[in-house]
C-alpha cells in the first residue's frame, strides 16, 4: 500500500468535500469506497475525516448558507504566507487566506485567473492523505478550464509545476509534474 507521510512543495496532499449532507455524504462513500466518517468534534467544527482501513483519506465538512456542493483539492505547500503572495502576484484571488488549523497545519483557499478553486495546505501535524494511489484513494486531481493557456504560466510560477500539453482526440491534455513526477492533469472545458 502506497502510504504517505510527506508530500513534497507542489504534490497534491488532500481533497475534502463540503456538502449540505454530511450524514448521506457519509453514508454514500461508505458504500461507494468503504470509507468511514469519522467525526472530529467540536473544537474542529465537526469536521469529519475518512478513513480507510484505519488511515485518512480525505475530509468533509458541511457548507454554509447556498454554497455549493464541491471537492476541494489542496496542494501542499512549504510556506503558506508565500503560496498566497505568489497567487496574487500572478493574477489569482484569496478566497480563505493562510490560518492555522489548531496544530495540524495552515490551510487557505484560492482561485486561479479563470476562477477555478483550490488549496493550499502547510502541514504541521497533519502531513495529508496517509493513503494513496490505491482502490478507494486519492489517485489523480484534475482542472478543467475553459482557457488552459491562460493557467498554464500560473499554476508554473505559484507551484513550480512543469507541464507537457499533448492531443487527445480533438482537444489537448496537459499533465502536470513536481520534478519528474505527474500530479496531475488539465482538460479545456467545453461546452458539453
Amino acid at each position: 500500500m502506497p502510504e504517505m507521510h510527506d508530500y513534497p512543495h507542489g504534490t497534491p496532499s488532500w481533497v475534502d468535500l463540503t456538502t449540505s449532507d454530511v450524514p448521506g455524504a457519509a453514508a454514500f462513500y461508505g458504500g461507494l469506497l468503504g470509507w468511514e466518517a469519522v467525526d472530529q468534534g467540536e473544537a474542529f467544527g465537526h469536521y469529519h475525516q475518512f478513513q480507510l482501513g484505519g488511515r485518512v483519506v480525505a475530509g468533509m465538512m458541511r457548507g454554509s448558507g447556498d454554497m455549493p456542493v464541491v471537492w476541494t483539492t489542496y496542494v501542499s505547500t512549504d510556506d503558506a504566507e508565500a503560496t498566497a503572495a505568489a497567487v496574487r502576484e500572478h493574477g489569482g484571488g484569496v478566497i480563505v487566506p493562510p490560518m492555522p488549523v489548531h496544530d495540524l497545519g495552515v490551510m487557505a483557499v484560492f482561485t486561479d485567473p479563470q476562477g477555478a478553486a483550490f488549496g493550499a495546505w502547510q502541514p504541521g501535524a497533519h502531513r495529508g492523505a496517509a493513503l494513496v494511489n490505491e482502490p478507494g484513494t486519492l489517485v489523480w486531481n484534475e482542472l478543467a478550464v475553459r482557457d488552459p493557456a491562460a493557467v498554464t504560466g500560473f499554476y508554473a510560477a505559484v507551484f513550480g509545476w512543469g507541464h507537457e500539453t499533448a492531443p487527445m482526440g480533438p482537444t489537448e491534455y496537459t499533465t502536470w509534474s513536481v520534478g519528474e513526477r505527474p500530479v496531475g492533469g488539465m482538460l479545456r472545458m467545453t461546452e458539453e
